[in-house]
């Protein structure tokens, strides 16, 4: 009889822990992978952002974890924009994208820019070229700069 008791307090303790673990969804679908395509149609959206000059629009694709040339966080890419925006009558942005590595929740880009500024109250310009790498992540199921490195050549 003890056994019969002891082996019906097992069976049940077993159901109450089948049941009970039955309760608790389990998710079928894994996260989905960057691809090549995705970054492709975030550097483009890069792009045309960076043209339109729209601060909040522009730094909407950058994490609030973002840093720029390792050194500068989320505020202070904020104002450079902000001021680099403010002074220009117009900017474009060539980008020729050299790599394009991609990860489970992230990616890496490296290239080469070049940025042509047309300034407020005359015909001058500024033009900067170098090359440039951004690390990308998924925040929230969009891309986000997470990194952003880049040089400038000196040389006319």
């Amino acid at each position: 009889m003890r056994t019969v008791t002891f082996v019906s307090f097992l069976f049940l303790i077993s159901m109450f822990t089948l049941s009970t673990n039955a309760q608790v969804p389990v998710s079928s679908e894994a996260p989905q992978a960057v691809t090549k395509e995705e970054v492709n149609r975030f550097m483009d959206e890069y792009k045309v952002r960076f043209m339109k000059m729209d601060l909040d629009s522009f730094m909407a694709l950058f994490s609030k974890e973002a840093v720029e040339n390792r050194m500068l966080p989320y505020g202070d890419i904020r104002v450079a924009y902000g001021k680099c925006f403010a002074v220009s009558d117009s900017i474009q942005y060539n980008l020729e994208i050299y790599s394009i590595q991609t990860y489970q929740k992230s990616a890496f880009v490296s290239g080469r820019y070049e940025l042509i500024q047309s300034l407020k109250g005359g015909d001058k310009k500024k033009v900067f070229r170098g090359n440039i790498q951004w690390n990308l992540i998924r925040e929230n199921g969009s891309l986000k700069i997470k990194e952003m490195n880049y040089g400038r050549d000196y040389s006319k």
